[in-house]
């Protein structure tokens, strides 16, 4: 009977062991689903009055800056690579690939963002499968209708278990789409801000259209001396201010979008915050900078948004590569 009871044990063990290998082959082999509601959109517009960007042929450059030097490393503190994938008609297991094709080799790391309960697992994987990926989990204002106590206990897991999880976002609040109701959103905020500060996790912010409340909500729930990573900063000076006198280690993140034609208060911005308290981002596949608006924004496209700070508050290009480099480690740690 002894002989037997293991035999069977042993089949079950295989059994198991065959099925776990079989679910994960597929999930490298899966391609992301597209959420289709975005980070931060690339206009100030309403999608009705866009216009519209073919992505069913993406063009993919890796701008060229001159006098970029080779130990010039960077990272880019927040992309969305799922998203560039599911845009590109990918597979999760593609991402090496793409890296090699489009990213300069002062490419160092980035900071995959999950924002949307459905990348969860998207962004375990590529954490999982490649060095320099890190993560950042959390819920978006625009899914905050969707934070539930089981979402919530997902991300708790992944902060306590997994080095490579660097921060809790992004969350935050928008005004401008409303895709949950302000209610919702200011509830699914304020619980994971509680969360990400009871875990000493820096936090990833998305405000829009939403100053006061944000500002009061952080002043609230979070301690003074905390690290904070105000993402794709799209505000005003003023609102840029308050937060850098309020919290000293807070960072503000600029996007492409300080290259648009129309963005001069970014710009404004951009002038006012050191930068020592900046931190360079693409938020791809959205906020692609000039000249290559209509294609997806990737991180090899963060020499752009560099270059654009350096002309703006006349800095060496080398310079703002590596204190901004610095600062994503005050902030991350990596």
């Amino acid at each position: 009977m002894s002989t037997n009871t293991n035999t069977s044990t042993t089949s079950t063990s295989t059994t198991t062991n065959n099925t776990q290998n079989n679910q994960k082959q597929q999930k490298q082999q899966q391609k992301p689903k597209n959420n289709d509601k975005g980070c931060c959109d690339p206009s100030n517009q309403p999608k009705s009055k866009q216009k519209p960007i073919d992505n069913s042929k993406p063009k993919l450059n890796t701008p060229k800056v001159i006098d970029m030097a080779d130990d010039s490393k960077y990272v880019d503190s927040h992309v969305h690579v799922d998203q560039i994938l599911v845009r590109m008609n990918k597979s999760l297991t593609d991402f090496p690939q793409f890296k090699q094709e489009n990213f300069p080799k002062q490419f160092e790391k980035l900071i995959q963002v999950c924002c949307d309960p459905i990348s969860i697992e998207y962004s375990d994987f590529l954490i999982e499968q490649n060095e320099c990926i890190y993560g950042a989990y959390g819920v978006h204002p625009h899914n905050a209708k969707e934070y539930t106590d089981e979402i919530e206990q997902k991300l708790i897991d992944r902060m306590k278990s997994n080095p490579k999880v660097v921060a809790w976002g992004e969350m935050g609040l928008d005004y401008f789409y409303n895709k949950s109701s302000n209610d919702q959103q200011i509830d699914a905020f304020s619980r994971q801000l509680k969360q990400a500060v009871k875990l000493g996790k820096p936090l990833v912010i998305h405000s829009r259209e939403a100053e006061e409340d944000t500002l009061r909500l952080l002043k609230e729930l979070v301690p003074v001396d905390h690290k904070i990573h105000i993402h794709c900063f799209t505000s005003n000076s003023d609102f840029a201010k308050q937060l850098l006198d309020h919290f000293p280690n807070l960072c503000i993140g600029f996007t492409g979008c300080i290259t648009f034609r129309n963005s001069q208060s970014i710009r404004d911005s951009v002038e006012v915050v050191p930068i020592e308290r900046i931190l360079l981002e693409t938020d791809g596949p959205y906020m692609t900078p000039e000249p290559f608006r209509g294609q997806l924004a990737h991180s090899g496209h963060i020499p752009m948004v560099a270059n654009a700070i350096s002309q703006i508050k006349n800095i060496p290009l080398d310079q703002v590569l590596k204190q901004c480099r610095e600062n994503t480690t005050k902030i991350y740690g990596i």
